[in-house]
């Protein structure tokens, strides 16, 4: 009987310790993980996560530059676009858990099994033996490189104070930057002297190099973690509810949405159902979160502002105009204007170099004036108008002005990509810096994943009705017509044409990517449109009183001083 009234006993303590009210755990939990940690330890722990995200974003854009050699050794010269869709959907789909698990189970232990993930991923690819194959092991990376993303920045924002968090993050974006330079280098390195195949085989020991590095100098915090949720309530806590309908829902949207008008007729059945089934499961997955769990993968609460909801709808139009570009860019260097691998490579260095210092100069501009929404909207307007000057491409434009347009593209990208992030961050609870995190970085991916399929449809369809045209006017041979049919998203062989056939086969694809260039100026133009009603409130969070940047010097100097120890 006293053993029993023990157990009890001890019950009601564990419960009055966990706190049984949703929002007090989330804050309770968010709390545990906030750590402003000293300037020299801040430092070493950002070059840790910076080298995660080269690493990453080496995977996501080297694949670029290698798609039409891939296509061609594993015969899926028709269903290549799925590469990159499979990984931004498996990205999505796996996003908006990784936020709130490390809530639960701590920030270095998702990372580190995120780094595994990719590590196999990369590996399976690397031995892949038909197209479909390459594909889920592609999905399987995209699992990795969405815990590897979310978890560098999560973990930044909490070991460094939100004034602060616009210098650094502006570093931890130029490393993006730096990722999707190298990436494209190292695959055309491969693809010349080797094998694409090598290129996996070269990323697989960089990620476990990584992970060792940062399970020696990224600390946990199991024990103040264990004093709010035991391992077993940890595992009670999850909202498995929620991640079983966001899946269905997502992966139901993703997939026609990804194979539409390539594989399946948009008009058909099995498109029509699996949009309508996933639309039910995203309702009930908004049901389920609004109600059941005590901690949602994605606390409704947070789209109570309307300045995040803007912001993070923004996030996703800006995901599908930047994921998509880098998909197609080389689309037109190789087959427009016939060049290799490595010179297509070379071309994007001026859009991701810099990418890479504005955003490190866009996160010293926040620090300095306490506001983010100048350079958020400088950002999408330079993105913007030079989307608009890409409407002049052609076979014949001088690669210089490539160039500029790529660089002015590049400052855009800088100033509102990574920067975003602190307007998000500063826009929601201290708690929710994790989940909100996760959730931008969904709404990425999907718009990523959305980018690609509407790029993909436009091009394909605009240039099959060109072909259509020509055939009936006997300028191009037909064989040479149904040749291009069947490799769409391939570089094609030009040897046999003469030098009018080629300048209306180039025109061709000219006249194709205009419509998609057209599109992103649109998503741009919403994303400026956007950011003029975003309110911006100075860097604090939405829970913390408001105060004016000198007011906040007096503490910031205490823990420089502190930092400095």
């Amino acid at each position: 009987m006293s053993i029993k009234s023990e157990k009890e006993k001890h019950k009601v303590i564990v419960s009055e310790r966990i706190i049984p009210h949703r929002s007090e755990l989330a804050e309770k939990l968010g709390d545990t993980h906030f750590n402003v940690l000293p300037t020299k330890k801040i430092i070493s722990i950002l070059l840790v996560l910076s080298a995660g995200q080269i690493v990453s974003f080496m995977d996501q854009t080297g694949i670029t530059v290698g798609l039409p050699q891939i296509a061609d050794e594993l015969n899926a010269e028709e269903t290549i676009n799925w590469a990159g869709s499979a990984s931004l959907l498996a990205n999505c789909v796996c996003q908006v858990l990784f936020g709130r698990l490390s809530d639960i189970f701590g920030r270095k232990t998702i990372l580190m099994s995120s780094f595994l993930f990719l590590t196999i991923g990369d590996i399976a690819c690397s031995v892949a033996q038909t197209g479909y194959q390459f594909y889920i092991f592609r999905a399987f990376a995209g699992i990795g490189n969405g815990g590897v993303s979310s978890l560098g920045m999560i973990i930044l924002s909490d070991i460094v104070t939100l004034e602060q968090r616009g210098k650094y993050q502006g570093i931890l974006g130029a490393s993006v930057g730096i990722g999707n330079a190298i990436g494209p280098f190292i695959m055309s390195a491969f693809i010349k002297y080797s094998t694409w195949r090598g290129f996996y085989y070269f990323l697989a020991p960089l990620g476990v190099l990584v992970n060792i590095t940062i399970y020696f100098l990224i600390d946990d915090n199991k024990k103040q973690l264990d004093s709010v949720l035991s391992k077993t309530e940890k595992f009670k806590k999850i909202d498995y509810l929620g991640i079983l309908t966001a899946t269905i829902a997502l992966t139901l949207i993703l997939v026609p949405l990804s194979s539409g008008g390539s594989i399946y007729p948009w008009n058909s059945a099995i498109v029509i159902s699996m949009f309508s089934i996933g639309g039910v499961f995203f309702i009930i997955f908004l049901m389920v979160e609004w109600k059941i769990p005590e901690l949602p993968m994605v606390p409704l609460k947070v789209f109570k502002s309307p300045s995040l909801c803007i912001l993070l709808s923004c996030n996703f139009l800006f995901g599908a105009a930047y994921y998509s570009f880098l998909f197609y860019l080389p689309y037109y260097f190789q087959i427009v204007r016939g060049y290799d691998e490595i010179h297509t490579s070379i071309f994007i260095l001026p859009l991701v170099l810099s990418q890479a210092a504005m955003s490190t100069v866009g996160g010293l501009i926040i620090t300095h004036t306490g506001r983010y929404i100048y350079v958020v909207s400088t950002g999408y307007f330079l993105w913007m108008l030079s989307s608009i000057f890409l409407i002049f491409w052609n076979e014949n434009l001088h690669i210089a002005y490539c160039v500029l347009i790529l660089l002015l593209m590049g400052v855009g990208v800088g100033l509102s990509f990574q920067p975003s992030m602190i307007a998000v961050q500063a826009n929601c609870k201290k708690s929710q810096r994790a989940v909100v995190i996760s959730l931008r970085n969904v709404l990425r991916s999907f718009g990523g994943a959305f980018g690609i399929t509407a790029g993909s449809t436009i091009i394909s369809n605009m240039l099959l009705n060109k072909i259509d045209i020509i055939r009936d006017k006997n300028i191009v041979p037909i064989t040479y017509l149904d040749y291009l049919q069947k490799h769409v998203y391939q570089k094609i062989q030009v040897d046999m044409l003469t030098e009018d056939q080629l300048l209306v086969v180039k025109s061709m694809y000219v006249g194709s990517l205009k419509y998609y260039f057209i599109m992103l100026i649109a998503f741009m133009g919403l994303c400026l449109i956007g950011s003029l009603f975003v309110k911006d409130r100075g860097l604090q969070c939405i829970d913390e009183e408001p105060s004016h940047k000198r007011d906040n010097d007096i503490e910031t100097t205490g823990s420089s001083s502190n930092s400095s120890l």
